[in-house]
């Protein structure tokens, strides 16, 4: 069968690839292919054939999202109505990513695969819109993941770095490191990610939503403490609450994702090991 990723050269994108390694693999990112041009989404894919479509593009600046809404919703969720529509004249399969931004956080007891979504900014608002295309889909299979982090850089994103990169470069740059510590979520990294889709495919489930996370539940600090520890950094990591770290984009306080539906991943304390290692 053959399978086309796009967004072979992000984050998630470069472990899809490394993870699907032996398959007839077609791997194309914005270089190849403009998702947001319809006419040659159905030209190319159409010509393709693939039996498996996964989409890990997306439009991933949660702040700038706010000022250019157009363009997030472009790319999160018109881009996705034309590959549904492209997969669905191939008959293929189709592997879309979202996120936990689509929900409010409000939710103590977390959010499992059929929860309803209620996005608190602009990105939510656009992840949320894509949702429904793949939903609507019969071979439509929706994943959504959380707080990624991964070895390759993140394209479309300010800095291009992930937050533990970017924790751990400012505890050799500043005297102190201040991080919120009241958002919580399920940190899951993409190499973990990446093999759990490739099982997802490979079995007999039923299309429709899957939360795929690494288990165990984290603030931004509890995560970046973990770093610091396993790195044996000293630099004092200070707990902020949000509303002294202040973003363009509100935040959910409690997005985390529940899986029910399938396997669950290793501890998110154990991918980190990985990671770090």
């Amino acid at each position: 069968m053959r399978i086309l990723i796009i967004g072979c050269r992000g984050m998630l994108g470069s472990d899809l690839a490394q993870a699907f390694v032996g398959e007839e693999l077609t791997l194309w990112d914005r270089e190849e292919i403009d998702v947001t041009d319809s006419a040659q989404v159905a030209e190319r894919i159409g010509a393709l054939k693939p039996g498996v479509i996964i989409n890990a593009t997306g439009y991933t600046d949660v702040d700038g999202a706010e000022e250019n809404r157009a363009a997030a919703f472009k790319l999160n969720a018109e881009a996705v109505s034309y590959l549904v529509q492209a997969a669905g004249l191939c008959d293929a399969s189709f592997v879309h990513f979202s996120t936990e931004y689509v929900f409010d956080g409000s939710s103590q007891a977390g959010y499992d695969e059929a929860a309803l979504p209620s996005p608190l900014s602009v990105y939510g608002e656009s992840k949320a819109a894509g949702e429904r295309h793949v939903i609507e889909y019969t071979q439509g299979y929706l994943v959504r993941t959380s707080w990624l982090y991964g070895r390759a850089p993140q394209r479309g994103k300010p800095r291009g770095m992930n937050f533990i990169d970017t924790v751990l470069k400012l505890a050799h740059e500043q005297p102190e490191v201040r991080v919120v510590n009241d958002q919580y979520g399920k940190p899951t990294a993409t190499k973990d990610l990446a093999h759990a889709v490739v099982r997802l495919i490979s079995s007999e489930l039923a299309p429709g939503a899957y939360h795929l996370v690494n288990e165990g539940v984290a603030s931004w600090y509890d995560l970046a403490k973990e770093a610091f520890r396993l790195n044996g950094i000293t630099t004092p990591l200070v707990p902020i609450s949000s509303a002294e770290y202040p973003t363009q984009a509100r935040r959910p306080k409690y997005a985390v994702l529940l899986n029910t539906r399938f396997p669950k991943l290793r501890p998110w304390q154990e991918a980190l090991h990985d990671y770090l290692s």
